[in-house]
C-alpha cells in the first residue's frame, strides 16, 4: 500500500586504504528511499580522493540523506572541463571538505537540491548551478569557473532559501585566447538567498592575444535577497569589465 512507510535507502561509504588511495567513479550512485508515508535516502560518504570517470550523478532522493566528500576526499575529473557531476540530496546536506577540480577541472556541477551546502576549499569547475538549498556557505573558498582556452567563462547560479555566503569570492573570467582570434566572454553570476553575504566577484572578459582584436565581454552579476528583512552585504569588489 503506497500510503504505508516505504523502505529507506542504505548508506554508502567508500574508503580506499592503501598508501596512494584513489576512488574512480565509473558509475552513478543512488540511495534514494521508496515513495510513501516516510522517505529517506542513505548518506553517501567518500573518505579518499575521488576521480570522475565520466558524467556522474549521485542522489539520496527527496528526503534526508547527506552527500559528503570527507577531509581527504579531493574531487577531480578525468577529462578537464568535460566530466560533469549532478548531486541531489533532497533535504540532506552536501559537504565538500577538500578541493574540487584543483588537479583536473570538473565539467559543469549541478546541485538539484540540498539542505546545507558547504564548500570548505577551492572549487573549480566549468560551471556551478545550485537549484535549491537551505543555506550555501563557501566562506574562505574561491569558486572559479574561468573558461578553458578559447572558451567563455562558466555561469555561477546559486539559490538558497536561507543565508547564502560566498565570501571566498567568485571568478568567472573568460578563457585565454590561445588561437589569437579574440578574447572570451565571462560567465554570469546569479545569487539569490534569504540574505546574501558576498566577497569579491570577478566576471571579466579575457583579452585577445593581439591587442587590436576584440576582447571578451564582462558577465552580468545579479544578487537578490528574499527573506522578510532582506540584507545584502558586499565584502569585496565586483568587476564585470570587458
Amino acid at each position: 500500500t503506497v500510503a504505508k512507510q516505504a523502505g529507506l535507502g542504505g548508506a554508502v561509504t567508500i574508503t580506499a586504504t592503501d598508501g596512494s588511495p584513489t576512488i574512480t567513479l565509473n558509475g552513478n550512485i543512488s540511495t534514494a528511499g521508496g515513495t510513501g508515508a516516510a522517505t529517506g535516502g542513505g548518506t553517501v560518504t567518500f573518505n579518499d580522493p575521488v576521480i570522475l570517470g565520466g558524467n556522474r550523478t549521485i542522489t539520496t532522493g527527496t528526503g534526508v540523506g547527506n552527500i559528503i566528500f570527507g577531509n581527504d576526499a579531493t574531487l577531480n575529473a578525468t577529462t578537464a572541463f568535460t566530466d560533469t557531476l549532478g548531486l541531489t540530496a533532497g533535504s540532506g546536506n552536501i559537504d565538500f571538505n577538500n578541493t574540487v577540480g584543483n588537479a583536473t577541472v570538473l565539467g559543469a556541477v549541478t546541485i538539484t537540491s540540498g539542505g546545507t551546502v558547504d564548500v570548505e576549499a577551492a572549487f573549480t569547475a566549468a560551471a556551478l548551478t545550485v537549484t535549491t538549498s537551505t543555506t550555501f556557505d563557501s566562506t574562505g573558498a574561491l569558486i572559479d569557473t574561468t573558461g578553458a582556452a578559447n572558451a567563455n567563462g562558466g555561469a555561477v547560479d546559486i539559490t538558497a532559501t536561507g543565508t547564502l555566503t560566498v565570501t571566498g569570492g567568485i571568478t568567472t573570467t573568460g578563457g585565454a585566447d590561445a588561437g589569437d582570434t579574440q578574447g572570451r566572454n565571462a560567465g554570469t553570476v546569479t545569487l539569490s538567498g534569504g540574505d546574501v553575504i558576498a566577497g569579491a566577484i570577478t566576471a571579466t572578459g579575457s583579452n585577445a592575444t593581439t591587442v587590436a582584436k576584440q576582447a571578451g565581454l564582462g558577465g552580468a552579476v545579479t544578487i537578490t535577497a528574499t527573506d522578510g528583512s532582506p540584507t545584502i552585504t558586499l565584502n569585496g569588489n565586483i568587476s564585470t569589465a570587458g
